[in-house]
């Protein structure tokens, strides 16, 4: 069985309490296993922001190597695969513009000498093993969002569900079928907010584009729990569904598990088949993971964090 556990952003020190908790002890090479054979499932979104992100690397890898664990790609090694590669027509296929470098810079940092970055481009290499989302018996794992037409989109283009140069070529064209794959599936639905409103994000950025719930049926939702982000004029409205011409939910009783919305509180279900596992360690929150028994029907008792 597995031990799904969420966006880590570079907190070594709060990766190795959750695990120590989930009952995972260091072998002789330091590589966590489980004595009873579980094995976990990182999500993804491994650096960046933390202060711990070469060491990070270094425990993650190493489980999912030594099989003791798997792991999909997050949005963060994606771009910094993007951040790194050159586009044919000049400069990076992520551009190298403030907000990008902003968002990189701890990784950047903790790479910066020779011997490191030689390291850093080892890891930008094992970044293109990780496969995208995970289909498993009894469960699916992706980083922040499992469209079925996407994922089947992803399957029919890459068909281990990995990353090629030529895909992440095509996928930095704003617009190609295959950027809108890795958007959705990678960052989510998004959904434009009415004439007027807008908020500021974690990085203080003003945003009139919000994440959307795409785990609820949105024609039964109003904007306080389809919309993720607190917009207090629209909160109990209902949804304007012709705003939403991508609409579509998760309706599937196979439980899938993602992370990616910087979720607040104390770690919860979104539904008995759904469940979010980033609860912003970066920003002060909680590391969470979620036991699996093999359920078809996810519990709250599922759920550990620190």
């Amino acid at each position: 069985m597995y031990d799904l556990i969420g966006d880590i952003h570079g907190h070594a020190a709060e990766l190795h309490r959750l695990l120590e908790k989930l009952g995972y002890v260091p072998d002789a090479q330091g590589i966590y296993r489980h004595p009873a054979g579980r094995q976990i499932i990182f999500v993804g979104d491994f650096i960046d922001r933390g202060p711990a992100i070469r060491e990070t690397l270094q425990v993650v890898r190493g489980m999912v190597e030594g099989g003791a664990a798997l792991a999909v790609m997050g949005n963060h090694e994606y771009n910094a695969l993007a951040f790194w590669a050159l586009d044919p027509s000049g400069g990076h296929l992520r551009p190298h513009r403030p907000h990008h470098i902003l968002q990189h810079l701890r990784t950047i940092e903790e790479f910066s000498t020779k011997e490191r970055f030689a390291e850093w481009l080892d890891y930008l290499a094992w970044f293109q093993t990780l496969p995208l989302f995970l289909e498993l018996p009894g469960l699916r794992v992706v980083h922040a969002c499992w469209d079925a037409r996407y994922i089947a989109y992803l399957r029919e283009q890459l068909p281990d569900a990995r990353v090629t140069p030529d895909f992440l070529l095509a996928a930095s064209r704003i617009g190609s079928a295959e950027f809108t794959a890795i958007e959705v599936t990678l960052k989510g639905h998004e959904a434009a907010l009415p004439s007027g409103h807008h908020f500021f994000d974690k990085d203080g950025h003003r945003r009139t584009m919000v994440r959307t719930a795409w785990w609820l049926n949105p024609a039964a939702a109003t904007y306080r729990n389809y919309y993720l982000e607190s917009i207090e004029a629209l909160a109990d409205q209902a949804v304007d569904l012709a705003a939403l011409p991508d609409a579509s939910y998760y309706q599937d009783e196979t439980p899938v598990f993602f992370g990616h919305y910087w979720l607040h509180g104390q770690p919860v279900l979104l539904t008995p088949h759904s469940v979010c596992l980033d609860y912003s360690v970066a920003k002060g929150g909680e590391l969470v993971a979620y036991r699996w028994h093999g359920e078809q029907e996810l519990t709250a008792a599922g759920l550990v964090w620190v």
